[in-house]
């Protein structure tokens, strides 16, 4: 495996005994220092992928290797260098902070001497330093979150494997998750984490994989992801009357429109292919042209979740 490729994964297959394959013939490889994101709906296998990567089971078939080593079979050097968060972290609420990170430290058989700066350094970086020495149990959600990535990169890892590393958190939880999540970045760390949050894969990420049905079905950087959809324009659009088949119909045979979508009784969501603002307003002329009588008009440029659903309502068709 090229040096530059950390995180590898061929063909890996993960069958359970009911019968269901909940990953199926996943490969990818993901570069030193890049953050990837790892998106798709509940079952799609996200949880299993990592789960594999971190030896918490075996695949059926298939391999995952990081640093060029296969996690099932030599898990000791695929994952010496790797710190994870998977699912929801143990409370340890009778600790503090600094008793908590002295007990993993132990556990990486840290020298006491190194135990005592990280834990001052990571409780500093997840901005828990004022509560080093306070009860764990004392915690808010967000708290306990950002503690338990302290611990996941408290033996100073070069690969991150998170998942859902923002759940349960509320708006600035997430946001003080995200800066330091590209903080990492700039020191070198490969991260890759499973987030149901679109917009915030698009705010962290580099590139992003989308899974379906256990299935790799787009792997592609957001800022490509980004240029495609700036070709794309969805047009709210909300009419004095209601709207009928023939009123639809009228729509869908308007060369102006690319798709039309029903979204309530007198509302409508148009969308236009080539993002030019001036498309829009010829649409916006065309449909009063028509006598349709217009009540508001919202033109918006799509964005990744957009991308996203359009990718599984693709992938449903084709079923």
């Amino acid at each position: 495996m090229a040096d530059s490729i950390v995180i590898k994964t061929e063909g890996l297959v993960k069958e359970f005994g009911d019968g269901v394959r909940a990953v199926d013939g996943v490969s990818f490889e993901i570069e030193r220092g890049e953050i990837v994101g790892y998106l798709g709906p509940n079952g799609a296998g996200k949880t299993t992928t990592i789960k594999i990567l971190t030896n918490l089971i075996k695949p059926t078939s298939g391999r995952a290797l990081i640093n060029g080593f296969d996690v099932n079979r030599h898990p000791k050097d695929a994952l010496k260098d790797v710190g994870s968060l998977i699912g929801v972290p143990g409370v340890y609420s009778y600790l503090t902070p600094a008793e908590f990170l002295n007990y993993f430290g132990r556990v990486y058989r840290m020298p006491k001497e190194k135990i005592d700066q990280r834990i001052e350094e990571v409780l500093k970086m997840v901005d828990l330093l004022k509560w080093k020495d306070s009860k764990i149990g004392t915690f808010s959600t967000g708290m306990e979150r950002r503690l338990a990535i302290a611990r996941s990169i408290f033996h100073d890892p070069s690969i991150l494997i998170l998942d859902e590393p923002v759940l349960g958190l509320d708006p600035e939880g997430i946001k003080e998750i995200r800066e330091l999540i590209k903080s990492f970045q700039k020191e070198d760390v490969t991260v890759f984490l499973s987030s149901h949050l679109l917009d915030e894969v698009s705010r962290v990420c580099d590139s992003v994989i989308f899974l379906y049905g256990g299935k790799v079905i787009e792997r592609d950087s957001v800022k490509k992801i980004d240029e495609i959809l700036k070709q794309y324009r969805l047009i709210d659009v909300e009419l004095l009357n209601s709207i009928n088949e023939h009123d639809l119909n009228k729509l869908k045979d308007m060369e102006v429109i690319d798709q039309v979508q029903k979204l309530g009784e007198n509302r409508l969501r148009l969308t236009k292919t080539d993002g030019d603002p001036v498309s829009t307003a010829e649409i916006l002329r065309e449909v009063v042209e028509n006598g349709f009588k217009v009540v508001s008009y919202s033109p918006e440029r799509s964005n990744l979740e957009d991308f996203y659903v359009s990718l599984m309502k693709e992938k449903e068709g084709s079923r």
